[in-house]
Order: C-alpha cells, then sequence, then structure tokens
C-alpha cells in the first residue's frame, strides 16, 4: 500500500483525539432540554410580539438573565410568549420578583383574579434524560450491524464484511467528534442522527462495494493495480453517490424544520461517510478482495499443472 494511503487516515485522527480532549473538558453543547432551564409564560394581550419581547428582555436583563430561547403559543385568552432562561440562582425570591416585575410591566391588574394568570413562573424544568433513546437506538444500530456483517460475510467474506461494518462505526465516532468540537447543540433527537448516519454509511458501502467487486472481477482489469481497480469503480460509482447524497440531504433539509441542530449533526454524518467511503475503506477492499483473488488465481493453476 503506497505511504499516501496514510496521509488519509492522519484527519479522522486527529478529529478523534480533538473530540477526546473536548470531550473531558467542556463536553457535549447539551441543548436546555438536556441542561434544564427555567419557564416563564407572558400572555402579551394587545401588545406587538417585538414589543413584547423588548419589556420582558428589559426586567430580565435587570437581573442579569439572558433568554436562552423563546416560542410563540395561543391560548384562550390570546398570544402567550414562553420565555426559557439560565440562571444560576434557584431562588423562589427572583421568580416571585419576575412575576411582580412582569405584571407591572405590562400593566396587569395583580387584584383580577383572571389577570394573574397572564403570566406563568414555573420555576426549574427538569432536563430530559437521554439514557433511554440512546440505549434503544444504539441497540438497534448494533443488531443491523451484525445482520450487514453477517449478510456480507456469507456472500463475499468476513473481511470485507468488517470492514464495512468498521467504516459505519467510525463514521458514527467522526459525526459524534464533529458534534463536540463545532459545538453542535446535542438534543434529545440526537439518537436519530446516530441511526442516520449509520443507516447512510452502510447503504453507501454496500452500493460501492458491489460496484468494486463487478469491477476486480473484470478479467480486462485483473492485471490493473489496487488504486487503478479503486479508482476506476468510483468513476462508475459517482453517479449514484451524488443522487444517494442529493436525497439524504434533501430528507434532513425536511427534518431540519423539526429539530434544526439533529439535522446539522446528520450533514457531519454524511460527510464523514463520503470520506472515508471514498479515501478509506477501498484501500481494505482491496487487499482484501485482490488477494483473495489471486490466491484463488494461483491455486487454480497448481491444479492445472499437477
Amino acid at each position: 500500500m503506497k505511504s499516501k494511503y496514510w496521509l488519509k487516515l492522519i484527519a479522522p485522527v486527529l478529529v478523534f483525539i480533538l473530540a477526546i480532549v473536548l470531550f473531558f473538558t467542556v463536553g457535549f453543547n447539551k441543548s436546555l432540554e438536556l441542561k434544564g432551564y427555567y419557564l416563564i409564560e407572558v400572555n402579551i394581550g394587545d401588545y406587538e410580539i417585538s414589543e413584547a419581547l423588548d419589556k420582558i428582555d428589559g426586567v430580565l436583563n435587570e437581573k442579569e438573565i439572558n433568554i436562552e430561547d423563546y416560542s410563540l403559543e395561543n391560548d384562550d385568552y390570546g398570544k402567550v410568549i414562553a420565555i426559557k432562561y439560565t440562571t444560576f440562582e434557584d431562588d423562589e425570591l427572583l421568580q416571585k420578583n419576575i412575576k411582580d416585575e412582569l405584571t407591572t410591566a405590562f400593566d396587569y391588574d395583580t387584584s383580577s383574579l383572571l389577570e394573574q394568570t397572564y403570566i406563568k413562573v414555573s420555576g426549574f424544568i427538569q432536563p430530559q434524560s437521554m439514557i433511554v433513546p440512546i440505549s434503544s437506538i444504539l441497540l438497534a444500530v448494533l443488531i443491523g450491524l451484525i445482520g450487514v456483517f453477517v449478510y456480507i460475510a456469507l456472500r463475499h467474506s468476513v473481511a470485507n464484511a468488517f470492514s464495512i461494518v468498521l467504516s459505519a462505526i467510525i463514521d458514527l465516532l467522526l459525526m459524534i467528534s464533529l458534534t463536540i468540537i463545532l459545538r453542535v447543540p446535542m438534543s434529545i433527537s440526537f439518537a436519530l442522527a446516530i441511526a442516520g448516519t449509520v443507516v447512510f454509511s452502510v447503504i453507501l458501502n454496500v452500493i460501492q462495494y458491489s460496484k468494486f467487486i463487478d469491477v476486480s472481477n473484470d478479467e480486462k482489469m485483473l492485471k490493473n493495480s489496487n488504486d487503478q481497480i479503486i479508482k476506476y469503480a468510483q468513476q462508475i460509482f459517482y453517479k449514484q453517490l451524488i443522487v444517494l447524497t442529493m436525497s439524504y440531504l434533501f430528507a434532513i433539509c425536511v427534518f431540519a424544520f423539526y429539530n434544526l441542530s439533529t439535522s446539522l449533526s446528520l450533514v457531519l454524518g454524511v460527510l464523514s461517510s463520503i470520506y472515508t467511503s471514498q479515501l478509506i475503506t477501498p484501500h481494505l477492499w482491496a487487499m482484501a478482495y485482490r488477494r483473495r483473488i489471486k490466491t484463488k488465481k494461483e491455486n487454480k493453476l497448481d491444479t492445472e499443472n499437477n
């Protein structure tokens, strides 16, 4: 194998090392749902949304609290702004002061039982747990990879089955590492990024592997080098690669309307899969499969000579 092949391994190795350092220092950039947050719900009445946000922001800024996120909802009395924020002070008096000042800022009557419900300070919302979704999806991924391994091993060889499964694992680790490095927020649906990355990696590698097998078995290509075989197989695969990648990215764009951070992790998974499938895995296939072809050819010649 040419020495320049090992240069292609440098980037993933550096990504892994940097991600490990960041993981044990700053960890994941967790979303609010995973860190926990404080919630305020304000019925804005006749106020414009921008004006209402300015009033809420003014009250919170005085207490050195920044708005982390907000959403618009509706109840029986009109529009409601749900404000999420974080603070190091878990103080009931602070929450009461916030409610009182918001009530004054929006000119609500504290003596009216109805208007008292226009502003709700819910206190700390406990963080959601990732244990169940992550463990469930990892179990599903493990079962799927075992199935892929058995299929490829029975149809081709254990070595190539191992290379495809290993590639999917590397792609998954690269996606997670890049998510840590680029500080992409990790949300409760991150499990979908894990499954999506593995599925794309397996599909990409299985299709490309079939092209590689077809080229390797072509008698016209038997005398060509591994690099030439790989290059030719990639040339006849690139159209399918483009179609598959664009289709997958389109689905990710649609999902982005539901969860942007998980979609970004999925994109990182796609990029990781393309990198390994084009620059790393084919060389493993060539080493294993081409050696097997050569051995069969030598055994056949020995049999004919005897």
